[in-house]
């Protein structure tokens, strides 16, 4: 026979979830224009700051060539309005003209500079938009969907492609309230990711603070390690540790299953033994937790037998585990 020994166990709490990546990107454009060519289809890899998108920039083009002729004329007026400012500057001192004239002519200089600025900054913006007609990758990762098609007008704030990091990923999960007050961040957690063959270990990345007011659920991020295989969209089971209990673990082969229910014969003092019913917990195929019917320093068949019947008789020395 075997005496009941308890031992510190770990409390967990399971919560299913989907692996999610932690850099998500809408690509759009900033300008108005016709998709030219779209370099990527969905689910090829990319790398920051690879060509993606390229927009018809005819209407671009045109109005940098305004804004440069808009810039010439600027300049020529500006030139032309300091010459004059000079000659009469010149004319000022032989009394020829009057200084109302010269204070006229330096306002006239003064407003060609502004112009010149102003055609400057239009030039520039005009420039600005041609580099928006051309996008590239912000990040290295994976085309997961495209929203728009050569031809389509592509308008700011309109997605075009999406683009998910496959390196930076979480396992996105929902915890009761009742729990969510016994995880912090940091922490460590054993993942089950259903298309791995072993477990990952990961940490909690990011606990939302505010919940669902339906569910009364509380949204849970963990963090996982660079695994090959691992990708966006799997389903996992994320087994946080939240506590420990103190229970008794009994071997596994003194169980003794009766309909479909598990018991043990326990041994009282005049070494008697007298079936009991359990409930059970955790197998690990060597030892059994047990959650209720059995107390520490209890005594217990060892190994179950069939032919066992309540009131027979132990005898403590043809058994083993004493």
């Amino acid at each position: 026979m075997v005496t009941v020994a308890v031992q510190e166990l770990p409390i967990s709490y399971s919560a299913s979830g989907s692996v999610v990546s932690d850099q998500r990107i809408e690509v759009a454009t900033r300008t108005t224009g016709f998709i030219r060519k779209i370099f990527v289809r969905e689910g090829e890899q990319v790398v920051k700051g690879q060509d993606l998108i390229q927009l018809d920039n005819s209407d671009v083009e045109d109005a940098i060539l305004l804004a440069q002729a808009a810039l010439g004329k600027a300049t020529s007026a500006l030139k032309d309005a300091e010459t004059d400012l000079v000659r009469h500057a010149a004319l000022i001192k032989s009394g020829s003209i009057s200084k109302i004239t010269l204070r006229k002519t330096r306002l006239q200089r003064d407003l060609a500079k502004d112009s010149l600025d102003q055609a400057r900054a239009v030039l520039s913006t005009a420039k600005t938009q041609r580099h928006y007609t051309h996008i590239s990758s912000p990040l290295a990762g994976i085309v997961v969907s495209r929203h728009k098609r050569e031809g389509d007008l592509a308008v700011p704030g309109t997605s075009i492609l999406t683009v998910e990091s496959n390196t930076d990923l979480l396992l996105e999960t929902y915890v009761v309230e009742s729990r969510i007050g016994k995880l912090k961040q940091a922490d460590s957690v054993h993942v089950a990711i259903d298309a791995l063959d072993e477990p990952l270990m990961g940490t909690i990345s990011r606990i939302v603070p505010s919940g669902d007011p339906l569910t009364r659920r509380y949204q849970v991020k963990i963090a996982l390690p660079e695994e090959k295989g691992l990708l966006p969209g799997m389903f996992g089971r994320a087994h946080y540790r939240i506590g420990t209990e103190t229970l008794p673990v009994i071997p596994s082969v003194a169980l003794v299953e009766r309909g479909g229910l598990h018991g043990v014969f326990v041994v009282d003092g005049d070494n008697r033994s007298f079936f009991r019913w359990l409930r059970t917990g955790r197998d690990d195929g060597s030892n059994t937790v047990i959650r209720a019917g059995l107390a520490a320093s209890e005594r217990i068949v060892a190994i179950a037998d069939a032919r066992l019947r309540d009131g027979d008789l132990i005898r403590p020395e043809g058994l083993a585990g004493e």
